[in-house]
């Protein structure tokens, strides 16, 4: 079955938006696809950094996968199965991913002056003081074609906002900012640059941060995102970040 039948499968809902996306543009490595007794499968990123597990935990497959994924590596299901991989990721820490949608879109920052705009082709390349991992990421946003919100400083770009995962009618939101720079505004007027720009395309963002990133969740709920799901996310122990962080 191709990825694109198997996506068809799944709903359309902000829970389902990284493996929906994955699975739309081919990326994802599908693994132990099972009709019966329940619909279930795994999902593993092609660099090894996710794996998703749709439906029941077939525990011996998470556990044989599990070795091929990076030592910062996540794994991400439904919170109704959460305790089966639990039991398949011995030594994981588990916590939980909280989902928002944009329920208030009045409290989003105006249209952006001057000081916020979308990063032109080959511009990344001219930004200087970014981390190794941030260009990467960027630089994967800008091979897909996805547009990059940056909010300046003198002519400096220090905060970023672009779509992570796009569906048909979803988008996952990625921010970050440059730790000097944050607390002024900057990522939400980027966020809500994005925002406008993806509404032309009929696509609704989704806002995901873990319970242990308060600045994350508090920066949605203050930008008019209220939550609506939740996954069960867990990490390696080589995993130092807050993981999923908006």
């Amino acid at each position: 079955m191709q990825s694109i039948q198997i996506a068809a499968l799944l709903p359309d809902l902000p829970r389902w938006v990284e493996v929906r996306a994955s699975l739309l543009d081919g990326r994802g490595e599908v693994m132990g696809l099972r009709h019966r007794p329940a619909f279930s499968f795994l999902l593993r990123e092609p660099d090894g950094s996710l794996l998703a597990v749709v439906g029941p935990a077939d525990k011996e497959r998470i556990r044989s996968v599990i070795l091929t994924l990076r030592a910062d590596a996540q794994v991400i299901c439904a919170p109704e199965q959460g305790d089966g991989v639990a039991a398949a990721l011995a030594g994981w820490r588990r916590t939980r991913a909280v989902l928002h949608r944009l329920r208030d879109p009045s409290r989003l920052p105006p249209a952006p002056d001057d000081g916020v705009r979308f990063l032109r082709p080959g511009e990344l390349e001219t930004l200087v003081d970014l981390s190794m991992d941030l260009r990467r990421e960027l630089g994967d946003a800008e091979g897909e074609g996805q547009p990059i919100a940056a909010g300046f400083v003198e002519g400096r770009a220090v905060s970023f906002c672009y779509p992570a995962s796009v569906t048909e009618t979803l988008w996952d939101i990625s921010i970050d900012t440059l730790p000097e720079f944050r607390r002024r505004g900057l990522a939400g007027r980027c966020v809500a640059h994005v925002v406008r720009h993806m509404w032309t395309m009929g696509r609704e963002p989704v806002w995901g941060a873990v319970v242990e990133n308060p600045a994350s969740w508090r920066l949605a709920r203050k930008l008019g995102f209220a939550p609506v799901d939740e996954l069960a996310l867990f990490r390696g122990a080589g995993e130092t970040g807050p993981g999923l962080e908006r």
